[in-house]
């Protein structure tokens, strides 16, 4: 039997994907009636049960394990902000010294 070469692809957004495996998971539906239901292939099914709980995996590792990539993003922009008050503070600093020096050694302090 030769597959149909009309038959168009089909994209399921990743939402339609989402609820097609939830739906297995939650209500113990065959995998073989799921997929005739929403006409797949059980491997396609198959990949994206591995997706779904490689990502809820992932998701429980990264509210456990620490700042999120957007959270380190932020410390990483406010450690350069602090680098960059401290480098002027440092120069303020460094001028005020040469200032005093000057007035210092003219007879005016």
């Amino acid at each position: 039997m030769e597959p149909s070469q009309d038959k168009s692809r089909r994209h399921l957004t990743p939402d339609q994907k989402f609820k097609i495996v939830k739906e297995q998971l939650t209500t113990k539906t065959s995998i073989s009636d799921l997929c005739k239901k929403y006409n797949i292939a059980p491997s396609q099914f198959y990949k994206w049960q591995d997706k779904f709980l490689k990502s809820a995996l992932e998701g429980f590792k990264k509210s456990d394990d620490g700042p999120t990539k957007a959270e380190l993003r932020k410390i990483d922009e406010q450690e350069k902000k602090i680098l960059k008050m401290q480098s002027a503070i440092t120069e303020i600093v460094q001028e005020n010294i040469e200032l005093k020096k000057n007035l210092g050694a003219s007879g005016l302090l």
